[in-house]
């Protein structure tokens, strides 16, 4: 598409930005300054002003293609504050936790002392799956494999899942911040105040992310990994004897394995790390001879019904690429 003036290009252009009204303008401007500078060289070089203006337009790119750039970087910004911040969140509301069962919780709980103690034990975990995945793709894939982002669109729905998750935890702690001793009182305030800012960034990140589907999570991880691995000489050594092993593992006891092959088997994986990430926030207790057993169950339960509900939407259940040598990290569609 030819345009024969700056401000059509430059409404065109407009038009598809999602970056709100000061940036809008300012990339308005920005862009408009660009384009004059370009016409003035093409008159210089003796086109007329509207042939000056086609030509400038077309060596600039073409308005969906930088609309898309722009809105790219505008919800890869607000990806990443709000998965820090949800992370925060997420940290802070565990520990606050934690020290609520050592003598930390408010005399009275509100709104009763089951939902004081059942809401973050049942939510945090979904919340740290959530705000784990959104902060993979969103900062520390970028910054490992040292390109763009891949899954943005999946982060940002984890984002909002997180958030959604964290709600009732933001509301029980801001009911608690008086009654509770100092430390898990300042850790609720800190929840309380941090999950509505996350809130609007993820709500912001949702609108401005281009609803591709991209990468499946996994895949990044297993990037990431080899990534990671290939940083250092003795971790890549480590790495190819990993992946050796566990090729040969898979040959001689599939059976076995399956129960750890989340691209292959999700669900039979997913129990078993369900049960693994139950059993090791109690390990606590049981080093000091408390084992509870439904305890353990409740919390495996929470983190398998986390991947439920959200392990699709997060892109754990879905297969873009074919297997590679880390298929154990992967998902089956």
């Amino acid at each position: 598409m030819t345009y024969r003036s700056i401000e059509s290009y430059v409404d065109d252009l407009a038009w598809r930005l999602r970056v709100g009204r000061r940036g809008r303008r300012r990339i308005a401007d920005e862009v408009t300054a660009h384009l004059a500078d370009l016409v003035a060289e093409e008159e210089a070089a003796g086109l007329t002003p509207q042939a000056a203006t086609r030509a400038a337009t077309a060596r600039f790119g073409s308005p969906e293609r930088i609309a898309a750039e722009f809105n790219r970087d505008s919800a890869l910004h607000s990806a990443r504050t709000a998965a820090w911040t949800l992370t925060a969140c997420v940290a802070m509301a565990f520990v606050a936790a934690g020290f609520a069962l050592r003598g930390g919780a408010p005399a009275h709980p509100w709104p009763d002392g089951r939902l004081y103690y059942a809401v973050p034990a049942l939510l945090v975990q979904v919340a740290i799956f959530c705000a784990g995945t959104a902060l993979l793709l969103s900062v520390v894939a970028p910054w490992l494999l040292g390109g763009p982002p891949q899954g943005l669109a999946t982060a940002a729905r984890a984002l909002a899942a997180a958030t959604v998750v964290l709600i009732p935890v933001a509301v029980v702690s801001a009911g608690n911040i008086v009654g509770a001793g100092r430390l898990v009182g300042t850790l609720s305030a800190f929840v309380a105040l941090g999950v509505p800012v996350a809130t609007v960034f993820s709500v912001r990140a949702l609108l401005r992310a281009e609803p591709s589907e991209g990468v499946a999570t996994l895949d990044v991880v297993a990037d990431c990994c080899e990534a990671l691995a290939r940083r250092w000489t003795w971790s890549a050594r480590l790495y190819s004897l990993v992946v050796e092993r566990w090729t040969e593992a898979v040959e001689r006891t599939p059976r076995l394995i399956s129960w750890l092959e989340l691209r292959r088997h999700p669900w039979r994986a997913a129990a078993v790390i369900s049960f693994a990430a139950g059993f090791t926030l109690k390990l606590p207790d049981q080093l000091t001879g408390d084992f509870d057993f439904p305890a353990v169950a409740i919390e495996a339960v929470a983190a398998f019904t986390g991947f439920a509900v959200f392990g699709g939407l997060l892109g754990l259940r879905s297969r873009i690429r074919a297997p590679g040598p880390l298929d154990a990290l992967g998902a089956e569609g």
